[in-house]
């Protein structure tokens, strides 16, 4: 059931209402209670919301400030954590990570585990929000064996429900469930009926999405109860009984759906939840679409469709925009269908790009994040120097005889510090030079594509070609999608790892299926062209190293050979055992690399070139081969003849399966 709406503590929004902003305002500035001043700071900011960012910034930094100076470390910690919270709810998940772990950083320093707990409890909604399952688990768990250390119900409770929410998104269902009865076991001692209704609201999901229809229409019933009358969880009441009209309509009982939907859509209505408004009404029509009377499906889906512009929530729209075009072709209102098929396309083009923008985004903020970073630690750095030279021509004024050995270990120092600053000044102007070449691809590789699919839309909607035509030419538009789609990923890979860092999870782990995985996937391509692959590789070799990365090495080498090689020719993948490493070979016939490129083609200054059959590149991806090669401790090689073909060669260390 893919469209149960998930009100988990795991993801929900969390509401601060009734904050007297005066009472605060003026504990700000007449306190000397380092812990009140600081907890008015925080009280000001969740006054605002994730919805002023701004206003939310201002406070935190005069609170950062403040505690900076009196130095109160366990301020800062706090602050870091509602800071990574707000920004989390807000949908800026990059920058709330650097502040989560931050909070995680000052907790650990303090040896304040309760407040470490708390850092990983968050850290596991932040990664869980962008989809990171597996460092979701880790941390929920890390923040279970503190609490559990700790001797907490109520910790241990909240991470088990983390947990929960966590194998519900990984289909996980048994394993869901028994984290539920475990934190329903605990709760049953601390009895505390928000903990209640997140066990209940996940139960009822796991049974919803395992089909298990009337356990879930149980459960979502008793979230409605436990939900009814109460202020504070309207919204968590009006998704209890949207839920019900989903089971509903999953059971083929569309009046009952259609009653559920107008009874959450009133609760909605009544207490101005916008969300619980437009997706309701959404609902209403898909229920009327059921029962078969089209023409309120129509007017419902209307209205639907005007309020999730209001409220520009364009996923919704473009559900809502797919409901309309069904609606019209069941109709056989065709010129309506024309309509709303085309504001279908378009409004998903924007989400696509929305989507998109919003990754950029994220690699452009840390990359502003890391520059600023170096040049506080520059300046610090330098005022510290000053300080020094200070203390020192003191210390030479009162005590002569140890002039020449201060004067010493100052020019010492100064040579350190400045081979230092020349360093953060290399790593400010690399970033630059990142920077410069993540836009100079997103300007030539990215709009170049977009320009070409545009001009051949235009063509197929003037309708003035033939079918044979069109038809090729809606092929040229998916394959130019799926390039820029692929430039896209091996951009975000690039920045990421050259921005932030690239961590690694080291495993032992059988090679044979990612590379099956991979021929699989390419094996389209692999018989357009005619190309014999021959796999030499032993299904029994091991190695240990981070799985995603060599996924994303053995997939960009073999690609790559796939790219180059003429029709008819060969690719051979061969294993070697070594001391401590295996080595593995990609060897194929294609047309080879000029002596030229070979001297660079591991880095940025590396040029792309077109496959046998004009395939697209960016250059991006052997660079970003030979970061996660190096990582796990291995090395890459290539060697090539022009017009005979490549080998590229890598090591990785030998594990234990």
């Amino acid at each position: 059931m893919s469209h149960i709406y998930l009100i988990l503590i795991y993801f929900h929004l969390l509401l601060f209402q009734g904050i007297d902003i005066n009472h605060y305002k003026k504990v700000i500035s007449t306190s000397d209670n380092d812990s009140l001043v600081v907890n008015a700071h925080i009280m000001m900011m969740k006054s605002f919301g994730p919805n002023k960012m701004d206003s939310v910034r201002l406070y935190f930094n005069k609170a950062f400030d403040y505690s900076k100076k009196k130095n109160f470390l366990i301020g800062e910690t706090i602050l870091n954590h509602n800071m990574a919270n707000l920004l989390s709810v807000h949908g800026d998940l990059s920058e709330a990570l650097v502040y989560a772990n931050a909070a995680a950083a000052g907790a650990k320093k303090q040896k304040d585990e309760l407040n470490l707990a708390r850092a990983y409890g968050l850290l596991t909604v932040i990664y869980g929000r962008k989809g990171d399952f597996t460092k979701s688990a880790a941390n929920a768990f890390s923040s279970l064996n503190i609490f559990e250390k700790l001797k907490n119900k109520s910790g241990m409770i909240n991470a088990y429900i983390k947990l929960s929410a966590i194998h519900i998104q990984i289909h996980d269902f048994k394993s869901a469930l028994k984290y539920c009865k475990i934190a329903d076991s605990l709760n049953k001692e601390v009895k505390d009926k928000d903990f209640e209704l997140d066990i209940v609201n996940n139960l009822a999901i796991a049974f919803a999405e395992q089909g298990k229809l009337d356990d879930a229409l149980e459960m979502f019933k008793r979230v409605s109860n436990l939900t009814k009358r109460q202020k504070s969880k309207i919204s968590a009441h009006a998704s209890a009984l949207m839920n019900i009209g989903l089971v509903y309509k999953e059971k083929k009982e569309y009046k009952k759906a259609l009653d559920y939907y107008q009874q959450s859509y009133k609760v909605s209505l009544d207490n101005n939840y916008p969300e619980g408004i437009v997706k309701n009404m959404q609902n209403i029509s898909v229920a009327y679409y059921f029962i078969g009377d089209y023409d309120k499906s129509n007017q419902e889906a209307l209205k639907a469709l005007d309020k999730s512009r209001e409220m520009g929530v364009i996923d919704l729209e473009v559900e809502i925009l797919e409901g309309l075009r069904s609606n019209y072709l069941k109709q056989q209102d065709y010129k309506n269908a024309q309509k709303y098929t085309e504001e279908y396309y378009e409004a998903a083009m924007k989400l696509n790009v929305k989507e998109r923008e919003r990754e950029i985004s994220g690699i452009k903020d840390k990359y502003e994040l890391e520059k600023t970073q170096e040049q506080v630690k520059l300046l610090n750095q330098i005022n510290e120097t000053r300080t020094k030279q200070r203390n020192l021509s003191i210390i030479l004024l009162v005590i002569a005889f140890f002039s020449m050995i201060v004067f010493a270990y100052s020019y010492y120092r100064i040579r350190i510090l400045n081979r230092q600053n020349v360093i953060n000044k290399d790593k400010l102007f690399e970033s630059n030079q990142i920077k410069d070449r993540i836009f100079s691809i997103i300007g030539h590789d990215l709009r170049s594509a977009y320009v070409s699919t545009l001009g051949i839309l235009s063509l197929i909607k003037e309708n003035n070609i033939s079918e044979h035509e069109k038809s090729s030419m809606i092929d040229r538009v998916i394959h130019q999608s799926e390039t820029a789609l692929e430039t896209l990923d091996k951009l975000l890979h690039w920045g990421y790892s050259q921005i932030r860092g690239a961590k690694i999870t080291l495993e032992d782990f059988n090679c044979a299926t990612p590379i099956k995985q991979t021929l699989d996937f390419l094996q389209q391509l692999i018989q357009e062209k005619q190309v014999v692959v021959d796999n030499q590789i032993n299904e029994e070799i091991c190695v240990l190293a981070d799985k995603n990365h060599f996924n994303f090495i053995i997939r960009n080498l073999i690609s790559n050979a796939v790219k180059f090689t003429p029709n008819g020719g060969k690719i051979t993948l061969k294993s070697q055992e070594e001391k401590d490493s295996f080595k593995f070979f990609i060897t194929d016939s294609g047309v080879g690399i000029a002596k030229a490129r070979l001297e660079k083609i591991f880095t940025a200054d590396s040029s792309s070139t077109s496959g046998t059959q004009n395939e697209k590149g960016t250059g991006l991806g052997l660079i970003i081969c030979k970061e996660f090669i190096e990582s796990n401790g291995g090395k890459i090689e290539v060697n090539s003849i022009e017009g005979v073909g490549t080998t590229f060669s890598f090591t990785l260390k030998k594990g234990k399966c």
